[in-house]
């Protein structure tokens, strides 16, 4: 099911699209949405801000209620990160990642079922995948399970990579933290300094006044 893609800014600065004009894990989810009949699209709400000098970004998104499976509920993501593009990506990751564990049996025929998917433009690849037939052989069950470890592993990778960036940016934040308060302490010793300055030079024009 081809959906039009969407991308526009309301007033107050978030980012609304649909994300389906660059090929990434956003579209790879709602080609398998589509295959279970999902008439609609997730969309992406994405807002950029900074915290503490560093800059970050939150994106939620939602897969909608089934239009005729009432048992397959709605799935909420939200996400925090650095980029918006990056934060997306990892939004849809994470949607497809809840999908396929509450549906395991319906999408254990399709390609969800094994996300997440390889880069489809890599061209070793694709010489594999036009020759894959052997490996469907006595070695179909190992293959599999090999695939299905490698995507476990892809997935724990980027968590852990998000957990590395958010230990990074405490460290920034706690940096910027010690310079603001070293900051404020320097103008209240510079306004100190200015204050005494105008009590000295009150008391040496009192002097001088006394000296005449």
């Amino acid at each position: 099911m081809v959906a039009p893609s969407n991308v526009f800014w309301d007033h107050v600065g978030h980012l609304h699209t649909n994300v389906l004009h660059w090929e990434g894990f956003p579209n790879l989810l709602w080609d398998s949405l589509s295959l279970f009949f999902c008439t609609e699209p997730p969309q992406y709400d994405g807002v950029e801000y900074r915290k503490e000098g560093v800059s970050r970004c939150r994106v939620k998104m939602m897969i909608l209620q089934h239009p005729f499976r009432s048992q397959w509920h709605p799935i909420e993501v939200d996400v925090v990160g650095y980029r918006l593009v990056d934060t997306i990506e990892t939004a849809a990751l994470e949607a497809i990642h809840i999908f396929c564990n509450q549906h395991p049996m319906e999408v254990a025929g399709h390609p969800i079922g094994l996300f997440p998917a390889i880069d489809s433009s890599n061209p070793e690849w694709n010489f594999r995948i036009a020759h894959y037939g052997h490996m469907l052989g006595d070695s179909a069950e190992e293959t599999i399970r090999g695939v299905i470890r490698f995507m476990n592993v892809q997935h724990h990778y980027q968590i852990l990579l998000r957990r590395e960036m958010g230990q990074l940016t405490g460290v920034a934040q706690g940096h910027y933290r010690k310079a603001d308060r070293q900051v404020t302490r320097i103008v209240e010793l510079q306004a100190l300094v200015t204050e005494k300055d105008e009590i000295i030079a009150a008391r040496n024009e009192t002097i001088l006044h006394r000296e005449d």
